[in-house]
């Protein structure tokens, strides 16, 4: 893999969500009555991003609210979620334009399919071409589209420093032979967080071991009859819903009219009057000079 080809991905609601909480207790609002705490993190992170990584090739990928197939499949999928803060929503608008205005690509999600699975198919299309692939993201559900050539980067959060994960790091930290498998540990321990049901009475420790033993769902599923005991009991009695899960937690690859052009994704120069224009609005004022200077500095190296 040519270490130039670098292409970074930006989940962006997470990052979003992160930026609000960071400030929940002292917001950031404008002289205008203008909440711009969610923006302010995003921004101050994406040129910090831009500096020191000095990426070539990058695009910010965003959730569409509309109904999914996850959604229509399993009624329940993200139920327990609440609505998106308004400050969020607000600050969509101001970040597209900053994004056009820095001439960074920004793609949305679309009927039928989540962030994870446009991040997922751009991953997977780039890697074939030779690129190296970092996934800015709190989500763990990418664990499972590392490979050699595929990162995944946690941002910083509250006293939380970033990490990256590699192949090592999750056969390491999960007790995994591949990240791939990743999908059959979501599958059996399920994930609360997305009202994901895995196989009840499992948990995370018997599904390591399962993982270990058996590799996957299926091989676990396909071998109920070594089990005993109540475990045996529940696996038989929820396999549907482990068979369910997987399919929940799988990120899909193969999107539908999502293709890789390195032309597409390419960081171009800059517009700094409109750039400008944006943060004297939000009253990015010192953010500004920090940004002309990061990326200025940049484009000197």
């Amino acid at each position: 893999m040519n270490p130039h080809k670098r292409l970074f991905l930006i989940d962006a609601y997470p990052l979003l969500y992160q930026s609000y909480y960071a400030l929940i207790k002292r917001p950031l609002v404008t002289s205008l009555g203008i909440n711009t705490s969610p923006i302010f993190n995003f921004i101050y992170f994406l040129i910090k991003i831009l500096y020191e990584k000095k990426p070539k090739y990058m695009s910010v990928i965003f959730d569409d609210p509309t109904e999914n197939f996850r959604k229509k499949e399993y009624a329940k999928y993200k139920s327990n979620r609440k609505k998106i803060p308004q400050a969020i929503v607000d600050s969509i608008p101001y970040l597209m334009k900053i994004l056009k205005a820095f001439d960074i690509s920004s793609l949305h999600s679309y009927y039928g399919y989540e962030a994870d699975d446009i991040i997922g198919t751009i991953t997977k299309k780039a890697e074939k071409k030779g690129y190296m692939i970092d996934i800015i993201s709190m989500d763990k559900d990418f664990f499972q589209l590392v490979t050699k050539n595929v990162r995944i980067f946690i941002p910083p959060f509250k006293k939380n420093t970033s990490k990256i994960f590699g192949m090592k790091e999750i056969q390491k930290k999960f007790h995994l032979k591949h990240p791939k498998q990743f999908i059959d540990l979501l599958s059996m321990i399920g994930d609360p967080s997305d009202k994901i049901p895995g196989l009840p009475g499992v948990g995370k420790q018997n599904a390591k071991k399962f993982i270990k033993k058996y590799g996957s769902l299926e091989n676990l599923l396909s071998s109920i009859q070594d089990l005993h005991g109540k475990m045996k009991e529940n696996i038989e009695k929820n396999k549907n819903l482990g068979i369910l899960s997987k399919r929940l937690v799988t990120i899909q690859t193969n999107v539908p009219c999502i293709d890789f052009n390195d032309q597409e994704f390419s960081i171009g120069n800059p517009k700094w009057e409109e750039i400008k224009k944006i943060f004297e609005k939000l009253e990015f004022h010192q953010l500004f000079k920090k940004a002309s200077q990061y990326l200025r500095e940049r484009n000197r190296c």
